[in-house]
């Protein structure tokens, strides 16, 4: 993982030297002519942050490590297995017209994860008839997502957006990523009050192209197993109760639905974000705890802790105004 750390403190430091922009967008109130105080700047932010279809422009950065076991452990003789997922989200607004914006956000994941050769576990665990396994960790990029939302109802108190998503073949490696492209819906909806924020963001893939076989290697020799087809519902449930416009508790697991393997994988869990500065950069940071109360029991995650870690940066002038003015 080093190799990462340069290429992110660039980024860390192009962000910081642009923040002083946030100011200068928005550092007046709107019933007098003055500059905004810390405060209210950061009154201002929270709010918009509240606002998973507001006109900021984010680098959502979010590291999740899970604690994996299961009876497939058990079996082999191995101690649980900790995977760990890094995952990048420019989170871009544009408003196409007066009444329509879109939010593109790609999510793009640097995976570490210790399985069988070859086996993805993304949205998979172990085949049942795989014996005499080879267990190996293998770190590098996963399988890319990219969705795109439409809405013209991004104004609290309810929020809605619909679009299409698609999970790209880009893992550097086949324990990685699932080596299919997948496409399919949509849709977020929430509702952010002056004290709640609750609602989800659900997306489905359907693969349609890819690898239909692998080959992976076990103590017994080269195996050959079929490549699942990805049938996945992810579910993103949003809950947080807002101390003050900059403060929340809450989470907002990731509740999947494997069609395929007709496997549930069920976290709640609680957890905090805030919102400080950097020198002039505002940042959002959080920690959050889940327990799986529903897993693969071959070999599935038990436990997991999210840390979230998301810059705010200036959004362009020409992002804010309609494209198409018809």
């Amino acid at each position: 993982m080093k190799i990462l750390k340069k290429p992110f403190v660039l980024l860390f430091i192009a962000i910081l030297s642009l923040s002083p922009m946030i100011a200068q967008d928005d550092q007046t109130t709107d019933d007098q002519d003055r500059p905004m105080t810390e405060e209210e700047e950061k009154a201002m932010i929270g709010e918009a942050l509240a606002n998973p279809l507001s006109y900021l422009w984010l680098v959502f950065t979010q590291n999740d490590t899970r604690w994996w076991k299961g009876d497939a452990l058990d079996a082999f003789g191995e101690d649980t297995k900790v995977q760990n997922t890094y995952l990048l989200q420019p989170v871009l607004s544009i408003q196409l017209s007066e009444t329509w914006k879109t939010i593109i956000r790609p999510v793009i994941p640097i995976n570490s994860f210790q399985s069988i050769d070859g086996v993805d576990i993304s949205t998979t665990g172990v085949p049942p008839t795989i014996l005499g396994v080879d267990f190996e960790r293998k770190t590098g990029l996963g399988d890319i997502v990219l969705w795109t939302a439409f809405s013209n109802k991004y104004t609290p108190p309810f929020i809605f957006g619909f679009g299409p998503t698609i999970m790209m073949n880009t893992a550097s490696d086949d324990l990685l990523g699932t080596g299919k492209w997948s496409a399919g819906p949509m849709v977020l909806g929430v509702n952010v009050s002056e004290k709640w924020i609750f609602g989800g963001v659900a997306q489905h893939w359907w693969s349609f192209a890819g690898q239909d076989d692998l080959t992976i290697n076990t103590s017994l020799g080269p195996q050959t197993v079929r490549r699942p087809q990805v049938n996945l519902t992810d579910f993103q449930l949003i809950y947080r109760y807002r101390i003050n416009a900059s403060t929340n508790i809450g989470g907002a697991p990731n509740i999947q639905y494997n069609w395929d393997t007709d496997q549930l994988s069920l976290p709640l869990g609680l957890g905090s974000d805030f919102l400080i500065k950097i020198g002039p950069l505002p940042v959002k940071v959080g920690a959050e705890f889940y327990y799986f109360f529903e897993r693969d029991d071959d070999f599935g995650p038990d436990f997991q802790v999210r840390l979230l870690f998301v810059p705010v940066i200036p959004s362009t002038d020409w992002s804010r105004k309609p494209l198409f003015n018809k």
